[in-house]
């Protein structure tokens, strides 16, 4: 049996200079273009996968 914290938030990248985190890093673009292609970079080099959370922000998370 597998116990423990499988999966995790690795990154937020969103339009909106108004959010803040102070544990997951945060990337901040200016438009849905720029927002689609830094996340499939980010999750390619971090090994992880991007799930669109509305509004503009994706999450990368390690699954």
């Amino acid at each position: 049996m597998d116990v423990g914290i499988n999966d995790f938030i690795l990154a937020i990248v969103t339009t909106d200079k108004k959010m803040v985190s102070n544990t997951i890093p945060i990337f901040y673009v200016e438009n849905r273009e720029e927002l689609e292609r830094r996340s499939l970079i980010i999750s390619k080099c971090m090994m992880g996968m991007v799930h669109d959370v509305q509004n503009d922000t994706f999450i990368i998370v390690k699954h």
